[in-house]
């Protein structure tokens, strides 16, 4: 059983919570996700990570010129979702706070509860993660924050639906197998056994969390309830923002820095290899992108002749994880969770990479050996 702290106050918070996210979903992101499915491949690379230009980067630039540009840009691209992220995560950290239980004792039964809360999210993996922060620090279990941080980004209605309607259906399909492999079976088993430390701690935080209901007061009146529930929200708001905006300012330069050294466009000219695969993995699974970003950069390559492998492992690394995730599972989790999940989103970026190579081999003979046939006949 489901056991609340003072109900007027969790009726409040989830008030707020379902009119913010209404708000942002109906004036911000569902529009402006729309507005990116109608983009496709038609984007300027040279734009870094952003799809806004507040400041026109150059080419003369100097780097760092480039770099301060990009930067600028890239918090323009992630100002709205990131505002959303920080008030959601203030608000599910108060809710939570008057929750005595915060999961189930089920692993899998925690990871599929993170995905039907990150799911209809609609923010990238980076605004994601103060998310992700909120629901640790107020005793969520591990699976349920770390499958609510990955699937907002991946398992979006409308991101799915430009996955499908951008990509060849082998790769579309790839995709959204990885997504789900990844999400529903990684994520459990690793928390299971590989973080148990991790996930340990997690439950435990929850049990020393528990609400005491001998002191609840059910007759308070409205008025104190609604006080009550802003101080608590405005105390957890800053929390979240102090120890959360300083690294995604570092990210985004660090993000900006390595794209504007190495152009993602670059990898058109580079052959195919192990070394190949593994550099741009990492690369991909390092770069804090916005949401759908991934999708389009990934069709554009593919456009521009970059191999199938190289684009499928952008595919899955991009927006999946990045930089920004990583410095707050390392500060709020543990630094061994936040690089097992880097290198997991890059060995399954290669993995898919291979994958779809063979596919698109498979797919060009059989192509060739049509055409032969057609051409040979008498």
């Amino acid at each position: 059983m489901w056991l609340y702290g003072d109900k007027k106050k969790v009726f409040l918070i989830g008030l707020f919570i379902i009119l913010i996210s209404a708000s942002f979903w109906g004036s911000s992101r569902y529009p402006s996700l729309d507005n990116k499915a109608t983009m496709g491949g038609d984007i300027r690379l040279e734009d870094g990570l952003s799809f806004e230009v507040a400041l026109q980067v150059e080419d003369d630039f100097p780097v760092y010129k480039k770099v301060a540009y990009s930067t600028i840009n890239w918090m323009s691209t992630n100002r709205q979702g990131m505002t959303f992220g920080l008030l959601i995560a203030g608000a599910i950290f108060t809710l939570l706070q008057l929750l005595s239980k915060k999961g189930f004792k089920n692993s899998y039964a925690n990871t599929v509860l993170g995905v039907f809360i990150g799911a209809p999210l609609g923010v990238c993996v980076n605004c994601a993660a103060p998310i992700a922060k909120g629901l640790h620090d107020s005793g969520a279990r591990l699976e349920t924050t770390l499958a609510t941080m990955f699937s907002s980004p991946t398992l979006n209605v409308v991101v799915v639906t430009m996955v499908f309607s951008i990509f060849p259906f082998y790769i579309a399909v790839l995709k959204l197998g990885t997504t789900f492999f990844f999400l529903l079976v990684v994520i459990p088993l690793l928390c299971r056994y590989v973080f148990a430390s991790e996930t340990l701690k997690s439950v435990e935080a929850s049990a020393c969390m528990l609400v005491d209901s001998s002191a609840l007061k059910p007759d308070k009146a409205w008025s104190t309830a609604v006080i009550e529930t802003a101080q608590d929200y405005f105390r957890n708001l800053w929390y979240i923002v102090k120890t959360t905006v300083p690294l995604m300012l570092l990210a985004g330069f660090l993000g900006t820095l390595v794209v504007t050294l190495l152009p993602l466009d670059s990898f058109a000219g580079v052959s195919l290899t192990l070394w190949g695969m593994l550099a741009v993995a990492l690369i991909g699974v390092f770069l804090p992108c916005p949401i759908a970003f991934d999708i389009i950069v990934a069709s554009a390559l593919l456009t521009i002749g970059v191999p199938v492998a190289y684009v499928m492992a952008l595919l899955i690394t991009l927006g999946t994880y990045s930089i920004y995730p990583l410095m707050i599972i390392w500060k709020s989790v543990s630094p061994k969770v936040a690089l097992t999940l880097l290198l997991v989103v890059a060995l399954l970026g290669m993995g898919a990479g291979l994958i779809a190579e063979h596919i698109n081999g498979l797919e060009m003979q059989q192509m060739l050996d049509a055409f032969d046939q057609e051409f040979s006949s008498p």
